[in-house]
């Protein structure tokens, strides 16, 4: 190994002790009552900068639906250990989800969720300091580390929301997605890009695209026979 990333790594290791220590002498954690408050304070107003204007008053920030049926979407998680961190994606008003036995569309505010997602580069890292993770173990480590978080991928959103504001370029960036996948950054319960990119063929009137992607998705068995049935009757209606 080279010397010089031996050097980073124990710089890093010294770094992340000096703070834990520090944590567990000033532990107050910042509540979900406080987070919500500063939240408001701080996030909503820079979500709202790159077209994110409505907040559930919780974790998540959206658009509209635009022209096409998508809508922008970040969405903040709350983990184990005093840290948090966003995730971002497009939903689509086209797109259902199943629950319980029926498929269920995301049309309304209430019901907005991330379909195509996204996560920070952080997300996967091993990294003893984590660059994209929030730290909620006393409120000033939290604004410091949000304020970091929202600096370094703020642009990052907003660069992906403005090269996925079509059909065409969300069904482009599904399939390069497909081919080049990160493991642990998409849930694949239930939904899939494949998946995705089906209902999104449907949408673009292609059946023969679309009929194949829905194929793919199945092929993985992820559903149940009923939910199967389910996803098959909506595609070919």
């Amino acid at each position: 190994m080279n010397i010089f990333i031996k050097i980073k790594r124990e710089i890093e290791r010294r770094k992340a002790l000096r703070d834990l220590y520090d944590d567990v002498k000033n532990l107050d954690e910042v509540l979900l009552e406080k987070r919500i408050e500063i939240f408001k304070e701080i996030v909503t107003p820079k979500f709202a900068e790159i077209g994110l204007n409505n907040w559930n008053g919780k974790y998540l920030w959206y658009s509209d639906f635009n022209n096409e049926g998508i809508k922008h979407v970040i969405q903040f998680h709350k983990f184990r250990g005093f840290k948090g961190t966003f995730s971002f994606g497009n939903c689509f008003y086209s797109v259902p989800t199943i629950s319980g036995k029926k498929l269920v569309n995301h049309r309304t505010d209430k019901s907005t969720k991330i379909m195509y997602l996204k996560t920070l580069d952080g997300y996967l890292s091993k990294k003893i300091v984590n660059p994209d993770f929030v730290g909620t173990v006393n409120e000033k480590k939290f604004r410091d580390s949000l304020d970091q978080v929202l600096s370094r991928n703020i642009p990052k959103f907003e660069k992906w929301f403005l090269g996925k504001k079509t059909i065409n370029e969300n069904i482009a960036g599904l399939q390069v997605d497909i081919n080049h996948p990160l493991a642990g950054v998409l849930d694949p319960l239930i939904i899939s890009y494949e998946y995705i990119l089906s209902f999104l063929y449907k949408q673009q009137k292609d059946p023969k695209s679309s009929e194949y992607w829905i194929n793919k998705h199945l092929e993985k068995n992820l559903n149940s026979e009923m939910e199967k049935k389910l996803i098959l009757e909506r595609i070919k209606k």
